[in-house]
């Protein structure tokens, strides 16, 4: 796997990246038929034209030796992660990601010690813009989208309740635009801005902080818990 430069050029692969609902084990090869963009004449990234299904990746993504994204992993047998992607300035689930969700109620089933985190993210354009008058007030020139990020994550959090998950099992935060994991200067790093990040571990490790990034003071600083 390797990791590709912020330069993109040619078409944008939000598409793609909209439809990036994996849940995939680490270190299992990737069945290679969901990959099916056009080829490009280019090797824009180092894998040859007849092996990258999926080029002009934006940098930060890690890739296969297909040049494709890996979206969802389970690590170990403690930690299952789950990115959902949505269009600009919308909260609706698509239904082929509940497969995802499914499994990450599965994966909560088979251990009661597993809570889930749910993190509601925005890109920088569905973020509040705000304008200022001539008398100096503030004014918002556009609907506020603050809530976004937090009904993306009340979304998820309802497909898990209605597949038994407890409430009390499942903790939520609306992160708005602050934890960007692409530049929100493209298309697609806007694309991937708009999720939501998700993980089952264990409750111990997320109460006590063991692994501060995974741990309910690490949300906290940065995000609203609701």
């Amino acid at each position: 796997m390797k990791t590709k430069s912020w330069m993109t050029v040619g078409v944008v692969i939000a598409s793609f990246i909209l439809a990036s609902c994996q849940s995939t084990p680490k270190n299992t090869i990737i069945d290679k038929k969901v990959y099916v963009p056009p080829k490009v004449l280019i090797e824009d990234d180092g894998v040859p034209d007849e092996l990258d299904n999926c080029p002009k990746t934006p940098e930060g993504m890690v890739t296969d030796e297909y040049g494709c994204p890996v979206a969802v992993s389970l690590i170990g047998n403690f930690m299952m992660e789950l990115r959902v992607f949505f269009e600009r300035n919308s909260k609706e689930l698509q239904t082929k990601c509940l497969i995802e969700v499914e499994k990450v109620a599965e994966k909560m089933h088979s251990d009661p010690e597993l809570v889930v985190v749910l993190s509601g993210h925005i890109s920088e354009p569905e973020a509040p813009q705000i304008a200022v008058d001539m008398d100096g007030k503030m004014n918002q020139i556009e609907a506020d989208k603050r809530q976004l990020g937090r009904e993306r994550a009340q979304i998820i959090k309802s497909a898990l309740v209605k597949r038994n998950i407890a409430r009390d099992k499942i903790y939520t935060f609306d992160c708005a635009d602050i934890m960007p994991i692409a530049p929100n200067d493209t298309e697609e790093g806007m694309s991937m801005n708009q999720r939501i990040y998700g993980k089952a571990l264990k409750a111990d490790d997320f109460y006590t902080g063991s692994d501060h990034e995974q741990s309910l003071t690490y949300y906290k600083e940065f995000c609203q818990q609701f």
